[in-house]
């Protein structure tokens, strides 16, 4: 079976096909422009409004598409548009909630560093997934996420063995745990919370009520704040936190843009995400209760 297509959002069927390709063991082909265009012949290309792109590229050519006609489409489209359908460098991000993250950017290799506090940032979850990001924030103000947990149907007591085992140090030595407080509910079912379960397991729980887009703009500010400066980077071992960061979106309707979509998929690990900066930004205003 071939799949074909343009990914024209960074989220739907195409981008699941191929982000899921190298677990599936599919092989992906890309092509753009410069693999169809006809060989361009006796065109100065000072004066031709590809040159920005082709740099030459189609003189070497040897497709089918006419170089009027690509001249043509470049001329109806937006930039954004064009990058997307014909040179197929990144998808259109008109609709994206982290439309300034780029990973070549902000994904780099980082490691526990023992002399940094630790912190850990969870979201609950049982068929949705449960997410836990392990942070460490540097005497400059730069937000490491140094690994990430990320798992579907398991119980409260297996998330906890799975983030006490990878906690790089003691659990004294962490200088906090927050999470969604909606975890502190009690289940009618069980007649305990996630949080008091963890607090019994020895995991210390803090959270802080807060707006969605409270945490969303926190989450901008250390992508790029107001004076340009990036006060964040993600380890490439968090490999679900950096397809929610580049996937995240709102809605398609145009009623309903105001908070991002809550597809399941996407709006766990950035949930973890704003808990911690929500919950280091506010310190004073973390609540810790006792049941």
């Amino acid at each position: 079976m071939e799949m074909i297509s343009t990914i024209h959002r960074p989220f739907g069927l195409m981008q699941k096909v191929v982000s899921s390709a190298p677990q599936q063991g599919t092989p992906v082909f890309k092509w753009c422009l410069w693999e169809v265009i006809e060989q361009c012949i006796n065109r100065s290309c000072s004066q031709c409004p590809l040159w920005i792109d082709c740099r030459g590229k189609a003189k070497k050519a040897g497709g089918y598409l006419k170089v009027d006609d690509c001249i043509t489409q470049m001329r109806r489209a937006s930039r954004a548009g064009w990058e997307a359908e014909m040179l197929c460098r990144k998808p259109m991000l008109d609709n994206m909630v982290f439309d300034e993250f780029e990973p070549d950017e902000y994904v780099k290799p980082i490691d526990y560093d023992p002399n940094l506090p630790l912190y850990r940032s969870l979201d609950f979850g049982f068929v949705n997934p449960f997410v836990c990001l392990w942070i460490q924030v540097d005497v400059d103000g730069l937000v490491r996420v140094i690994d990430e947990y990320v798992r579907s149907r398991a119980t409260v007591d297996v998330h906890a063995g799975e983030i006490k085992s990878r906690t790089p140090c003691d659990d004294e030595e962490v200088a906090g745990t927050f999470c969604d407080p909606a975890g502190a509910g009690v289940n009618d079912v069980t007649g305990t919370s996630a949080v008091r379960e963890l607090r019994a397991m020895g995991i210390a729980i803090r959270y802080r009520r807060s707006s969605i887009l409270e945490g969303i703009e926190l989450i901008r500010r250390a992508i790029r704040d107001g004076s340009g400066k990036s006060s964040l980077i993600i380890s490439p071992r968090c490999v679900r936190l950096i397809e929610a960061l580049q996937c995240y979106h709102y809605p398609e309707s145009a009623g309903s843009r105001e908070l991002p979509l809550k597809d399941g998929v996407y709006d766990h690990p950035i949930d973890a995400l704003r808990y911690f900066f929500v919950n280091y930004k506010n310190p004073s205003k973390t609540t810790a209760r006792r049941y």
